[in-house]
């Protein structure tokens, strides 16, 4: 019995042996199959819980990035106001001065000065407040993932944050200077009894924005956020020079430029949207004695509505108002304590604007990586 077994072996010794190798070569192949499968499946758990980690952290960023802005924003506004005071001089008019055209002359320069500096300032700060936070959560995130000495610590965040302080102050006072010739040079010529229309509003922030875009003396006002971060601070220290110069090559960039100019433009649409506003509520409809009646129509002023409607169809694009009558309403609307004050309005718009956001992105993904 045993021999047959033997012979039996013998026989099928090779293909015992092949057979014995292509098992053994399987479970080989299994075992670092299954380890490889297991190395990238922590790997991509790892990966899965740093770039939650990492989202959580950019969020967070977010958020305090807002929160800065709103506050910084409202002392912003608060200092451009200040400044360009218009109370003494409606306090004046009440008072029925001596001098009531100068002082309307006086009024409309500074009422216009206050929208451009607001769209400016508030523009400008939240672009240079955008980068320098993200540039530090960045810095932050990278640190957290290490154990050595800390890439930015709290003084250094401390100094590197307070050098938007002097664009609150005289970076605030300068842009109202630059601003203000700008304005002079549009405004002063338009009578205050002319009846100006919507369109010829909007061409005067247009024109003021060209102005600025083109001035080669003092230099466009959004190519300077450079010097009104950084060119009055003193820089004794590497890593703070480090930062400081990262943070003036993202700011100088052409990307910057076009977001930041992109913002400008749009809050200038958003004020004049709600001047706009201003228009057809203002607006006075014509006497029922000039009205045309026909069948169950009214005609006015070239715009149809039904004759149950009370409201007609106003195009405020056809309003005109004069313009020392306008000049109040808008002022009011600048100071108003609401929340559609163009203060407030240009601070939401600059809040939700999108390639802002994504200028955000970028840099915390920029200064975060490791």
């Amino acid at each position: 019995m045993f021999s047959s077994i033997r012979n039996f072996l013998q026989r099928h010794k090779r293909k015992f042996i092949v057979t014995g190798a292509v098992f053994g070569s399987l479970y080989l192949l299994m075992s670092y199959a299954q380890k490889r499968l297991r190395e990238w499946q922590e790997k991509e758990a790892k990966k899965f819980f740093d770039m939650t980690r990492k989202k959580q952290h950019f969020e967070s960023t977010e958020r305090t990035c807002n929160q800065t802005i709103l506050t910084l924003s409202k002392i912003v506004s608060e200092s451009i106001l200040g400044i360009l005071n218009t109370e003494e001089i409606v306090q004046k008019l009440q008072d029925k001065s001596d001098n009531k055209l100068a002082l309307w002359e006086q009024m409309k320069i500074m009422i216009f000065t206050r929208i451009c500096v607001l769209v400016y300032a508030l523009s400008i700060l939240n672009v240079t407040l955008r980068v320098q936070l993200n540039i530090i959560g960045g810095y932050l995130y990278r640190d957290s993932m290490h154990e050595d000495e800390p890439l930015i610590d709290s003084d250094l965040q401390a100094k590197y944050l307070s050098l938007c302080h002097h664009f609150v102050g005289p970076g605030v006072e300068d842009l109202v200077r630059q601003i203000e010739k700008a304005v002079k040079r549009v405004v002063e010529p338009i009578s205050l009894k002319k009846k100006i229309t919507l369109q010829e509003i909007e061409q005067v922030f247009w024109s003021i924005q060209t102005i600025l875009c083109t001035d080669t003396n003092n230099g466009d006002p959004v190519k300077k956020m450079v010097h009104y971060l950084v060119d009055h601070t003193e820089i004794n220290e590497a890593k703070f020079e480090t930062i400081v110069k990262e943070t003036m090559d993202i700011l100088e960039s052409d990307e910057v430029t076009s977001v930041t100019m992109s913002a400008v433009s749009s809050n200038f649409s958003k004020v004049v949207d709600e001047v706009a506003t201003l228009f057809a509520s203002k607006w006075v409809p014509t006497k029922k004695n000039h009205l045309e009646v026909l069948e169950d129509h009214i005609v006015t002023n070239g715009a149809l509505k039904l004759a149950g409607n009370a409201d007609p169809f106003v195009d405020v694009n056809k309003v005109e108002m004069h313009f020392v009558k306008l000049l109040p309403v808008v002022n009011e609307l600048i100071t108003k304590n609401i929340s559609n004050n163009i203060p407030d309005l240009i601070t939401h718009n600059l809040t939700l604007n999108e390639k802002l956001k994504i200028l955000g992105a970028n840099v915390y993904e920029v200064f975060s990586n490791v």
